[in-house]
């Protein structure tokens, strides 16, 4: 049986919410977290606080399982359908954290970039390159308020300044006026932390607990999750950025396509996402965080299931085209091998493979790969050319 939040508790049994509120934050396992929590256009504010109930162990043990699967899958995928896959990540992902917060941008923008085929400055090269580079061993410091400052230069704010001058910073690290979070209604549903004092001081607590040895890494990267959006620095592109140091941590903690799959699932289950936040703001719920992070597991839970759907799926789908390319009973085995890379790099991306690429995974000379590309019948490749290079891939037509 699920804990009841206090919220639930508030409404259903008025009388033993005081009593409930008491025990869980003077309970022996309840962690107080040093900020105080307080609603909008409310007199009160709570200290914030999260106590460990048995969800919080079920989650974390799905979770670990879930990951176990993952893992298999990943090992058992070929690299070059798992490199389409995970380009098609970071261009869904880029998408998916603008679309969330009403950014207006393009698939085909972002697939320029991936490409490289911008000819001029484009507006979401730094975010694009900065979600690529979480395919690397970039380490990003995000140690300081001066740290999430830099990564924000960085990340989006030039972009945001350049669009509205008005949402340039102009506090020593942050904002120095206030910032207000309206609802689609045009309703005032939040206010940032002011003045600047206050949100480096809460800023520093909130990475304080980034980076605590008391909690384990998901209930740390919750907890940080929330207070970044609470605190809101800066006057645009807090969500985004929030999310993206969370899918860094992600990365750093499990695998780097998990951190590129996180705001595909928010994004998709963006009511519930922002519920959690207004749950934990409201002056009923008393700072409890408890129920920000099991909805905060629920969400790791939703990104690696839905991850392990998406991939399985396709590479279901793999093995059943392999099976028809064995049926062209092709003589050569270097020439189904490169059936085999070409059909991987059909799918998902789609980008094709380059003859230097193939080269490298046959470890065959480049003439003998042009070769056995030049005596494939036409329709049963794609090629494109984008700059000065030609992409191949299979034509899945022939499959049909």
């Amino acid at each position: 049986m699920e804990t009841a939040t206090l919220t639930k508790i508030y409404y259903k049994s008025p009388d033993a919410y005081e009593n409930v509120y008491r025990n869980r934050y003077d309970a022996p396992f309840t962690f107080h977290l040093g900020i105080n929590i307080k609603q909008y256009h409310r007199p009160l504010a709570f200290p914030a606080f999260l106590y460990y109930t048995k969800e919080y162990a079920l989650y974390t043990e799905k979770i670990y399982s879930a990951y176990e699967r993952f893992l298999y899958l990943v090992n058992s995928v070929p690299p070059v359908i798992l490199n389409q896959f995970t380009l098609l990540s970071i261009l869904n992902e880029v998408k998916s954290t603008n679309d969330i917060e009403g950014v207006h941008s393009t698939r085909k923008e972002i697939r320029d970039i991936l490409d490289g085929n911008v000819t001029r400055s484009n507006r979401l090269e730094s975010i694009v390159n900065k979600y690529a580079s979480l395919m690397d061993n970039v380490e990003i410091p995000f140690d300081s308020c001066q740290d999430v400052r830099n990564f924000y230069d960085d990340f989006t704010h030039n972009e945001i300044a350049k669009e509205n001058p008005e949402h340039a910073l102009d506090g020593k690290i942050f904002r120095k006026d206030p910032v207000d979070i309206e609802s689609g209604t045009g309703k005032i549903i939040h206010r940032g932390i002011y003045p600047e004092e206050k949100i480096i001081k809460t800023m520093e607590s909130a990475l304080q607990l980034l980076h605590s040895s008391d909690f384990p890494l998901l209930v740390r990267l919750g907890l940080f999750h929330y207070f970044f959006a609470y605190i809101h620095p800066f006057y645009d592109g807090n969500g985004r950025t929030d999310r993206f140091i969370t899918s860094y941590f992600l990365k750093k903690g499990f695998h780097k396509l998990l951190g590129l799959r996180l705001s595909v699932y928010i994004k998709r289950n963006k009511a519930k996402y922002y519920q959690l936040f207004a749950e934990a703001d409201s002056e009923i719920n008393r700072g409890d965080l408890t129920p920000f992070i099991i909805g905060f597991l629920q969400i790791v839970l939703g990104t690696i299931e839905d991850t392990i759907s998406l991939l399985k799926r396709k590479h279901d789908q793999l093995k059943k085209y392999k099976k028809k390319i064995d049926a062209f009973e092709l003589s050569d085995v270097l020439l189904n091998h490169i059936y085999f890379i070409l059909l991987q790099a059909s799918f998902f991306y789609g980008r094709g493979i380059t003859i230097s690429e193939l080269v490298k995974i046959t470890g065959k000379a480049r003439n003998t790969v042009q070769k056995r590309i030049d005596s494939i019948p036409r329709n049963h490749l794609s090629i494109e050319k984008k700059g000065k290079t030609y992409y191949y891939k299979l034509n899945l037509i022939v499959f049909k």
